[in-house]
């Protein structure tokens, strides 16, 4: 039976998408993530988790705030 019970295994098996890799896999492990940016090509790699989606409201409200010396926010 499938995760969501609409289907038996049989035929969620027959369905399943087979995905194609590039290179053997002999291949040596790819380089560790973080490591420093080139701001010249632009690339942008995420791994699984990296995405997220935020809605924003925004208001016409003009506020102005001025930022003291020890950084603490203050109102006018």
């Amino acid at each position: 039976m499938s995760l969501s019970a609409n289907q038996g295994r049989v035929e969620m098996e027959k369905k399943r998408l087979v995905w194609k890799a590039e290179g053997s896999k002999d291949d040596k492990t790819a380089p560790p993530r973080g490591g420093p940016v080139d701001p010249l090509k632009l690339v942008v790699e995420l791994a699984p988790m990296e995405i997220r989606t935020f809605i924003l409201t925004v208001s016409k409200t003009l506020s102005r705030r001025l930022v003291s010396p020890d950084l603490s926010l203050h109102s006018l």
